[in-house]
């Protein structure tokens, strides 16, 4: 290992929020923290960067995520305007 990553700067590498960092380690689908102290954790740098490689490289070529139906979007009468 070369490097570790304290929160911060694993929020700085990673885009993504940290309950989503600690959802995806509990379903062991990222790279597990290690404690430094009783009360400082990290992560290794070499790992993260692993994973975060092995998702570009599986990364769908377009959108795959749920859209919200726009045939079910309601417009909102605006009851007073503004200007």
């Amino acid at each position: 290992m070369k490097k570790a990553l304290g929160k911060k700067e694993l929020l700085g590498v990673v885009p993504l929020s940290m309950s989503t960092i600690d959802r995806l380690e509990h379903e062991n689908d990222f790279p597990k923290r290690f404690w430094l102290t009783d009360k400082r954790c990290a992560w290794n740098a070499d790992e993260v960067e692993a994973w975060l490689d092995t998702r570009q490289t599986n990364s769908p070529e377009g959108f795959t995520g749920k859209k919200p139906p726009v045939e079910l979007r309601k417009c909102r009468r605006i009851s007073k305007v503004f200007g």
